[in-house]
């Protein structure tokens, strides 16, 4: 755990990033040379996401208005991992950076990283970014305010007061496409969660892919539909090559050709090509594919894979135990 002065991060822009594993090492990572080669602690949404078009429903009434387009970029972050291999390797990596504004909090579980009281005085009234699989903003919730949430006035330096509101909790999924930003990152909060807080959130994914905003009980289908299939379209591809190369191609050269066909394939569809109909483009009548679809077909595929996705939104939901 870090040592208490190590926690004071009051005065600054705070933002926490539960689950500082391999993709969110990267997401930190990338979001520290940004900021470094910025050289700035105020940013707007121009910069962000309203120029390029990635953000789909902002969610709670909050709209894009020239009153919150500026927001304050974090100037000190949080990375909560969970074992001491992972803390290390942080603190490897974050050698690179000199003087990087990040404390690494390590925990056994969610429970006790963030049961940690320097922690939770810590992220009063910051934001706190849930990349874990599983694990609910109720959950993180009870950990952190384990009452019922109140605003309280807290004394300023100068005598006045300010609000010491409870953490801005967002939960989001990425996926490992983050590593060449063409991530499809799922974001989900709650009604409390303030506009600027939103925008700060999607300017930071945008940065690695595209935002789409869901609500609570999409969450654990969205993890497996965004963070998942990752693994499905590279064993679909792993199987290709195993074929090509039985049929003499080699495998590097077979691995583009069917790597950029999917990429093909996959901008087409967001172009606005449904599948099905570009299925049957493809097919023609006594040609070559329909007969391999119907060995797919025979096998199955379709089911396999719908199946498939619907146990692993299954597992996604059970790795929610916050003691575990």
């Amino acid at each position: 755990m870090a040592p208490a002065n190590d926690m004071d991060v009051a005065a600054s822009n705070t933002l926490t990033i539960l689950g500082c594993g391999t993709l969110g090492s990267a997401i930190l990572f990338g979001l520290l040379v940004m900021l470094t080669e910025n050289g700035l602690s105020k940013g707007s949404l121009q910069n962000g996401i309203a120029s390029n078009g990635n953000n789909k429903g902002l969610p709670n009434g909050h709209t894009h208005s020239p009153s919150d387009q500026d927001f304050q970029k974090p100037t000190h972050f949080i990375a909560c991992v969970r074992t001491p291999q992972s803390a290390e390797r942080l603190r490897a990596e974050l050698s690179k950076f000199n003087d990087a504004p990040v404390t690494i909090v390590q925990g056994d579980n969610v429970q006790s990283c963030l049961g940690e009281p320097s922690l939770t005085k810590a992220l009063k009234g910051k934001l706190l970014i849930s990349i874990l699989a599983g694990v609910t903003i109720p959950q993180i919730e009870g950990i952190l305010h384990p009452s019922s949430p109140t605003t309280k006035p807290a004394a300023k330096a100068n005598g006045s007061t300010r609000s010491q509101a409870p953490t801005t909790i967002v939960r989001a999924m990425p996926n490992t496409a983050s590593f060449v930003c063409a991530s499809t990152t799922v974001i989900t909060s709650t009604s409390t969660a303030t506009a600027s807080a939103l925008h700060l959130v999607d300017w930071l994914f945008t940065t690695i892919g595209t935002v789409t905003h869901i609500t609570a009980g999409q969450f654990d289908a969205c993890t497996a539909l965004c963070g998942s299939t990752p693994a499905f379209f590279a064993l679909f591809i792993e199987s290709l090559l195993d074929g090509a190369v039985a049929l003499g191609l080699k495998r590097s050269e077979a691995q583009t050709m069917a790597a950029e066909t999917m990429k093909g394939t996959a901008m087409l569809i967001l172009a606005g090509e449904s599948p099905d109909t570009l299925k049957e483009k493809v097919a023609t009548p006594g040609g070559s594919t329909i007969q391999g679809l119907l060995a797919l077909e025979r096998k199955a595929l379709r089911g396999n894979l719908a199946d498939a996705l619907i146990r692993c939104t299954a597992a996604a939901g059970s790795l929610g135990d916050v003691h575990s």
